[in-house]
């Protein structure tokens, strides 16, 4: 799991006046709107005491702790004391608070604690304001970790196999050669796919034809996305984009929007939906059984081919992000620090304030060799 990325924390619509708990990166956090309705998110860990802020209550733009009271701002910063309400509130009586951004429908927030100009730049999801476009929304949750969600999502040649009976073409599983664009936070591929025509009322039965679609599907880190574009014939576009948010190490949840140009009555969103998610039900059933449960740390654990190149270009970059020390090191989490520390992730403020109570979550160190040696081992069979 990786600090200094964009991470959805639910949608807009969700987030009301009251408290609402966020688990991140195995972290608790609480998400609120101030008194002004702007989104706000702090590590969810009182400086006092250990209580759950978003146990308390909204006191105009703050929060209050519902063990002695202490009210914290937007901003993370201790306001008020009610045991103590003359004296001079120590320094260190704060909390981190994470810049947060309200875009397409979303609540999003940075989690980390690079300056604005170092962090990375929303995906660009222009097709859901777009009022030509029908646009359906929902959330999935998974037993199997946000890589392999990402990397399933970025991966057509299990369609035949895992979603022959919506989607899929089993008597057609071929994958014809394909190129990605890469940029520095995403990168797409562009594809010609196969899909099989189906009859009935409910489009289950084969014909035995087919029809060749135009599909592009890619990821982008904020998110962080998969995201899928469809051209099922002329005129008409599938927008698909689902962002895999980790909850914890092997937990996801996944925030899903879908638009389409077509059909873009109300009457046929039950049935959007309902597919939508019966092809997540469908990825589960292979997800969390796939050992090892996350993505392995190194290339030799695994045989790639030629058709795995976007999920390959997905690993690249996350080695590159770990290289920078921004993963989270799990393993002395557990070891050194669950029950006994209180951490947090540190949020842009502890580059200027030195002193803070509760521990920064721990990192693994910085390094270039892990990723020097995954761009050095890019050939596949």
């Amino acid at each position: 799991m990786l600090k200094n990325l964009w991470y959805v924390v639910a949608p807009s619509t969700q987030l009301t006046d009251a408290l609402m708990p966020v688990r991140l990166l195995g972290q608790p956090f609480v998400a609120f709107r101030d008194a002004t309705g702007q989104p706000r998110l702090l590590s969810d860990i009182c400086v006092h005491r250990g209580g759950s802020l978003s146990a308390g209550v909204k006191v105009g733009e703050t929060v209050q702790c519902p063990y002695h009271g202490w009210r914290f701002g937007g901003d993370g910063v201790c306001t008020h004391i009610p045991a103590q309400p003359d004296l001079r509130i120590p320094a260190k009586a704060r909390v981190d608070a994470y810049p947060v951004q309200e875009r397409f429908g979303w609540i999003w927030a940075f989690i980390g604690d690079l300056p604005e100009h170092e962090r990375p730049p929303l995906p660009a999801l222009d097709w859901v304001d777009d009022p030509a476009v029908r646009v359906v929304r929902g959330h999935f949750d998974w037993d199997a970790s946000w890589d392999r969600v990402v990397e399933n999502g970025l991966d057509f040649a299990h369609a035949p196999f895992v979603h022959g009976s919506t989607f899929g073409d089993p008597d057609h599983p071929e994958i014809a050669a394909f190129d990605i664009e890469s940029h520095e936070w995403s990168a797409i591929a562009r594809m010609t796919m196969r899909r099989p025509v189906r009859s009935g009322w409910l489009r289950r039965k084969p014909t035995g034809e087919h029809v060749e679609v135009a599909t592009t599907p890619g990821f982008h880190l904020s998110g962080p996305c998969a995201t899928l574009e469809l051209k099922p014939r002329d005129g008409w576009t599938i927008h698909i984009v689902s962002a895999h948010v980790p909850v914890d190490a092997n937990r996801t949840r996944t925030w899903w929007m879908m638009g389409r140009t077509f059909l873009r009555s109300p009457l046929f969103d039950r049935n959007t939906i309902a597919r939508n998610l019966r092809i997540f039900e469908q990825d589960h059933e292979v997800l969390k059984r796939v050992r090892p449960e996350r993505v392995p740390d190194t290339w030799q654990q695994e045989v790639s081919v030629k058709s795995d190149a976007l999920q390959i270009a997905f690993r690249k970059r996350v080695k590159e992000l770990e290289a920078r020390g921004w993963r989270i090191d799990e393993e002395r989490l557990a070891r050194e620090y669950t029950g006994r520390v209180a951490c947090a992730v540190p949020g842009p403020a502890r580059r200027e304030v030195v002193s803070w109570a509760i521990d920064a979550i721990p990192l693994r160190p910085a390094s270039s060799s892990d990723a020097d040696s995954q761009n050095r081992q890019t050939e596949t069979a």
